[in-house]
């Protein structure tokens, strides 16, 4: 940590660490789930992927609540999160993506409603009429709620990437690509998260098909990501240096790229060719899913605070 802390640009400003990393990850993840939940709704596909949509829509609230403790353990002063919601500001990234994730967590929470109902686990009895209610409300407008749920879906993915290029003086951060690309990491960890939890279904082979897409884009974004910076200025072809022959190269290549995109990417197109989906395969692709997509916010988090 100390080594991290002495080669950051002014070293007596708060640094963000790992549970800025954390956050944005799991920020990722509830807009993947987000987007498949909806998508399914509005496609006609509920009923055939409801395993999947139910644990999808279940997740998706809590992985946010987590979220959001991680980010406030990172604040040095507590309180400051709660002032945000006193104003709005347009103009200002953390405003906006304050009252996302808020927007986020309540609409999430309505449309878990049917799932805990229909469960029928709900441990509080007296509240049981309650949640009833609430689910006979939420039911006749799950197609708007979806709707609204993909629109939040998408804006807290791309969020999660615009929140770090609010830090312009940092060239690694410095880029337009950073949002369209942890909203596609997003997509593909809420897939592997999928595919861990409810294995096998339809869904596994829209998963694996959707898998080569998203792998394919990533890929490509993280390309002319590293283009951008190796072809801007000289503090940008450092920040580009310090990730594919620097100091976090060791995780860029062997966990983010390969695990995270190369490796996975071959075994669905395996699986598409061969039409056999291995168990055993399937959780290791999805696993290292999940460690890329974390890791692609460690690295970016970290080597994106460099000074050169």
């Amino acid at each position: 940590m100390i080594e991290l802390r002495d080669s950051v640009l002014n070293t007596t400003l708060h640094l963000w660490g790992w549970e800025v990393a954390v956050y944005l990850f799991l920020g990722g993840l509830a807009a993947g789930l987000l987007i498949f939940a909806s998508s399914a709704h509005l496609a006609g596909r509920r009923r055939e992927y409801y395993p999947a949509v139910r644990a999808a829509t279940l997740w998706t609230p809590p992985i946010i609540l987590v979220g959001l403790v991680s980010l406030w353990l990172d604040l040095g002063s507590k309180w400051n999160p709660f002032w945000l919601y006193l104003t709005f500001r347009p103009l200002s990234p953390m405003s906006w993506g304050a009252w996302i994730l808020i927007a986020v967590l309540l609409t999430s929470s309505l449309a878990s409603v049917p799932a805990i109902a229909a469960r029928g686990a709900w441990p509080w009895h007296r509240s049981r009429t309650a949640l009833d209610r609430l689910a006979r409300w939420v039911g006749p407008r799950v197609r708007t709620l979806s709707w609204w749920n993909l629109g939040m879906g998408v804006a807290l993915g791309v969020y999660t990437g615009v929140l770090l290029g609010t830090m312009v003086a940092r060239p690694a951060l410095n880029s337009p690509l950073l949002g369209p690309l942890f909203l596609v990491s997003g997509a593909s960890t809420a897939g592997a998260l999928i595919v861990i939890l409810i294995p096998g279904g339809p869904w596994g082979r829209l998963l694996t098909r959707a898998e080569v897409a998203v792998k394919l884009i990533k890929f490509s974004m993280l390309g002319l990501y590293l283009v951008g910076l190796a072809t801007s200025t000289a503090y940008a072809q450092a920040a580009a240096a310090t990730l594919v022959a620097g100091a976090w190269a060791w995780v860029f290549w062997p966990v983010v790229v390969v695990a995270g995109v190369l490796a996975p990417l071959g075994i669905a197109l395996a699986e598409i060719v061969t039409h056999r989906v291995s168990r055993a395969l399937a959780l290791l692709s999805s696993s290292m899913v999940l460690a890329g997509g974390l890791a692609l916010r460690i690295v970016l988090v970290y080597a994106g605070q460099r000074g050169f």
